[in-house]
């Protein structure tokens, strides 16, 4: 049975200046936003206020990515009680990497 990361390329398709301009708004909020982080065997999760803006930003960020990113995976989880909110990014080989640059905080980057 073939792996559900077997196919799509580890590569972003947006031109240099698109993802220039997509780092300096979403990619900027989204890791302003997060308040934890946690290494994951080929991705991270990223942990988030279970507020409406965070919410948001999360659905408007997976939207975004699955447009210029195919290869990566996502699963959102919500605690009860409007606890916070769970992303985990997660794909073929090199997609920890590419998450790491990306995603990460500098500081939290491991």
């Amino acid at each position: 049975m073939k792996d559900r990361f077997d196919d799509p390329p580890t590569v972003c398709s947006l031109t240099t200046a698109e993802f220039r301009d997509h780092e300096a708004t979403l990619l900027a909020q989204f890791r302003s936003a997060v308040i934890e982080t946690e290494e994951l065997q080929q991705g991270y999760a990223f942990r988030l206020p279970g507020d409406r803006r965070s919410i948001g930003l999360i659905a408007e960020l997976i939207l975004a990515e699955r447009e210029c990113c195919p290869f990566l995976a996502f699963e959102v989880s919500a605690l009860p009680n409007m606890g916070p909110v769970t992303v985990r990014a997660n794909g073929p080989a090199g997609t920890k990497e590419f998450l790491k640059s990306v995603l990460c905080k500098p500081e939290a980057s491991t």
